[in-house]
Order: structure tokens, then C-alpha cells, then sequence
């Protein structure tokens, strides 16, 4: 009997460890999911990622994602490159860019530039300057900076205005800020690219609109958000949720933009000249750029000897669903 009572006993024991050691397990399982790192820059384009962050939409739909801000475009790459991010907001441009260096990345959703009105970009000439239309621009110097999404759209709008690109003279200068300086000052740079809300800044300083291109017959510029094929092939539910959480801020953005202006102005650095006139962006929901536009940036780019050859659309772009 009382041999009959040990063994009862010992194996109560050991059941009563095999549910605690389970319970530990779920529990530190539940701590151990995967945190994925999203670069942004402070502009607009981020806007709809510093909500989903703000708002807790990302625990909501249950991903653990670090929004991490990087203070310029070349360093948000590098990141990427290293593999220290899981997806980051960018353009297209420098999509095909982290291909080629051997970061497989797909385009999962757009940021700005869904339609035209959205991420508008403007050439503006110097306040003291007599240019005012596109043709003038033949001989000026025009601030840019190249191989990057703004020297693609300067090409654009050269190619449907029937602007001279040969007489346009390209001045390399990245630095926005500097850039927005410079044409305002009107000595060396008679005009330049922006975007807003620097573009509608230098407006308000009296620089001359050349060309928006709102008003022009296609939609050229976009930003997106892309993800590491990895994330999206090995975590696909999280790519999912992910995407869930971004269109879902979207939808409140777009729903109650006066509700995010106070953060929408820290988050994207609006100068405070505009802040009076600063209306939050609008954007698209489940948007993704179409077969034309990334096959035209594509061309591009390996016309610019950029790329060695373009990438399909399927190798640029994902539908996660």
C-alpha cells in the first residue's frame, strides 16, 4: 500500500512540474515576440507610422513595432543595408537602390502620392528673380539633388513640359534646408525643387511658383513603406497586422486630421512661418503604386546607370494580404 501511495504521489509530482514548467513557457513565450524596427524621417510622409505608434494601433493588432528616426535619408539606408531595420518609409528610388546592394525588400503600402494632390512638389525661382515659367528654366540654375527621387522628377517634368533638359543647369546641393536658403537668397541658385512644407515656405517667402506638380498629367512622385522579404515570407502574419495597424492610422488621419495637426507639425518639422497656413496631408488607404509608375522609375534609373537592369513589378512590389 503504502509503495502504491509513493508512486501515486511521484507522479502527481511530476505532472504538477510538467504544468508549471508549460505555464513558464507560455509565459516567456508571450515576451519573446519579435519587435520589428521601422525607420521613418520627419517629414509627412511618416505621419501615418507616428500614429499607428501614438495611438497603440500596432498592440492592437497584436505586432510589437520600434518607430526608430533617423535624421537623414542616407543614414535611414545605411541602416537598412546593415540589416538593423525590418522595413523603413521611403521612395522607390532608393528601393531598387537597397535591391541592388543585396537587401531584398518589396513595397507594402504608399506613404504620399497616391494621387497627385498628395506629397505635392513645387519648382520655385528666387523672389528677386523675373522666372516664372517652366521654359525660363532653360539656363538657370536649378538646385537639386542628384539621383534621388527629386532629380527623377525634375526629368519628368522636363520630359512633359518640353523643357531643354541640355540648357537646364543642375546645381548638386541634398540639404533642403540649405537648398530652400539658397534659392530665397537668389545669387548662385536662380530656382529649386522642393517638397512641402518647405516648398509652400518659400512661397510665402515670395519665391515665384515655376511648376506644381498637382496641375501636371501624371502623378510622378510617391513614397512608400517597404518591408524585408523576410518579414513578409517568415512573419507573414505580423507583415499583416502591420499593414492593418498603418491603414487603420491612415483611416484616422484622414478622418480627423485637425485632431493630429499639433503632432503632425513636431513630427514633420513645419516651419513656423507656415504653421499658421499648415493643413494635416491627406492619404490613401491600401494604396500601392501602379505597374506605370514603378516601371517608369525603373527606366529611369537604368538609364541614369543606376541600376544594371530594371526589376519587375513582382520584384518591387508586395500584396500582403
Amino acid at each position: 500500500m503504502n509503495r502504491v501511495l509513493r508512486f501515486v504521489l511521484a507522479a502527481l509530482l511530476a505532472c504538477s512540474a510538467l504544468v508549471l514548467s508549460a505555464c513558464q513557457n507560455s509565459l516567456s513565450g508571450s515576451n519573446d515576440k519579435k519587435t520589428y524596427k521601422i525607420g521613418v524621417l520627419r517629414i509627412d510622409d511618416s505621419l501615418p507610422l507616428y500614429t499607428a505608434e501614438s495611438e497603440k494601433l500596432f498592440a492592437k493588432h497584436g505586432v510589437n513595432v520600434q518607430v526608430i528616426e533617423f535624421s537623414s535619408a542616407a543614414d535611414q539606408q545605411k541602416a537598412m543595408e546593415a540589416g538593423e531595420l525590418d522595413g523603413m518609409m521611403t521612395d522607390m528610388i532608393v528601393t531598387g537602390l537597397l535591391k541592388k546592394a543585396g537587401t531584398d525588400v518589396r513595397v507594402v503600402a504608399m506613404a504620399l502620392g497616391a494621387v497627385p494632390q498628395e506629397g505635392r512638389f513645387l519648382v520655385v525661382s528666387s523672389p528677386n528673380s523675373s522666372l516664372t515659367t517652366p521654359q525660363q528654366l532653360a539656363g538657370a540654375a536649378v538646385a537639386i539633388s542628384e539621383n534621388t527621387m527629386m532629380d527623377y522628377l525634375m526629368n519628368q517634368y522636363e520630359q512633359e513640359l518640353g523643357i531643354p533638359a541640355a540648357e537646364v543647369h543642375t546645381v548638386q546641393m541634398p540639404n533642403l534646408a540649405l537648398r530652400t536658403e539658397a534659392v530665397l537668397a537668389g545669387k548662385d541658385i536662380q530656382a529649386a525643387i522642393l517638397p512641402d512644407p518647405l516648398a509652400a515656405y518659400a512661397v510665402q517667402q515670395g519665391a515665384h511658383v515655376v511648376i506644381d506638380d498637382t496641375k501636371l498629367q501624371k502623378n510622378y512622385s510617391q513614397s512608400v513603406v517597404v518591408l524585408t522579404q523576410d518579414m513578409i515570407e517568415k512573419h507573414h502574419d505580423d507583415a499583416v497586422h502591420f499593414l492593418d495597424a498603418y491603414n487603420e492610422a491612415i483611416e484616422k488621419l484622414d478622418n480627423q486630421p485637425d485632431a493630429y495637426r499639433d503632432m503632425a507639425m513636431k513630427k514633420a518639422n513645419i516651419p513656423a512661418a507656415v504653421a499658421g497656413s499648415y493643413r494635416t496631408p491627406s492619404y490613401t488607404a491600401h494604396a500601392l503604386p501602379t505597374e506605370e509608375e514603378v516601371s517608369r522609375i525603373m527606366n529611369w534609373m537604368v538609364q541614369k546607370g543606376l541600376l544594371p537592369k530594371a526589376y519587375s513589378y513582382d520584384e518591387m512590389v508586395a500584396h500582403v494580404q
